[in-house]
């Protein structure tokens, strides 16, 4: 799933929004203009922030029909069930504390039907505030399709992998370096195995991304 990470533009997309966004600051600043976010992020992108409650703001298209309902308005907590809402929260708790991007793959699990999903959060602060409220998130999935929300009822999650991105500059720089490699192997009709992808992005990651403990649901 590592290698999943530098192939999908839009994590490339997210890390350089936030980036640019933090303008020397330790946390990127977002004033809640949309028009603001590159409009290729939009589908796969959900917002929610941390108010009295963790709500969501904005929910792309795509991450609409894959959840199986439009949960823009609604608490985090009450739009989720199970153990579906406990990984979301772990994620949110986490990337809100660290204050920096962070990366996760998880294998969702329902009525025999299994998909792959690889996530991006990214944490924003209002204007004029110290802690970050915002949480942007880069959702992609492969593999059976079937209504998300259903896994918190009667599915099962395996979290594979989450990863502190400690470095953003530097890894964007090796995110660009591998998208080039992978362009020019294309080109030369030499598709890479997936070892050999596994291989190249732990060597493009290497400093830039801390390994965290995975979610363990205790249910």
């Amino acid at each position: 799933m590592l290698r999943n990470f530098f192939a999908a533009p839009d994590f490339l997309s997210l890390l350089r929004f936030w980036e640019d966004s933090r303008r020397g600051a330790a946390v990127a600043q977002w004033s809640g203009d949309r028009a603001l976010i590159p409009p290729d992020l939009l589908p796969d992108l959900v917002i929610a922030e941390r108010d009295e409650e963790v709500v969501y703001r904005y929910c792309g298209e795509e991450c609409v029909r894959r959840f199986g309902g439009d949960p823009t308005g609604r608490p985090v907590y009450e739009a989720l069930r199970g153990a579906y809402r406990r990984y979301v929260g772990s994620l949110i708790e986490d990337v809100l504390r660290r204050a920096a991007p962070l990366f996760s793959s998880s294998i969702f699990q329902h009525n025999g039907a299994v998909a792959v999903t690889g996530r991006l959060f990214a944490p924003f602060i209002r204007p004029g505030s110290a802690a970050p409220s915002i949480i942007m998130g880069i959702h992609l999935f492969r593999g059976d399709e079937f209504p998300l929300r259903a896994v918190g009822d009667s599915g099962v999650i395996d979290e594979t992998q989450r990863l502190l991105i400690s470095g953003v500059p530097e890894l964007c720089a090796r995110l660009e370096d591998a998208r080039r490699y992978h362009q020019l192997a294309r080109i030369a009709r030499h598709e890479p195995s997936a070892g050999e992808w596994d291989d190249i992005a732990r060597r493009l990651s290497r400093g830039a991304l801390v390994p965290l403990e995975t979610f363990r649901d205790a249910g």
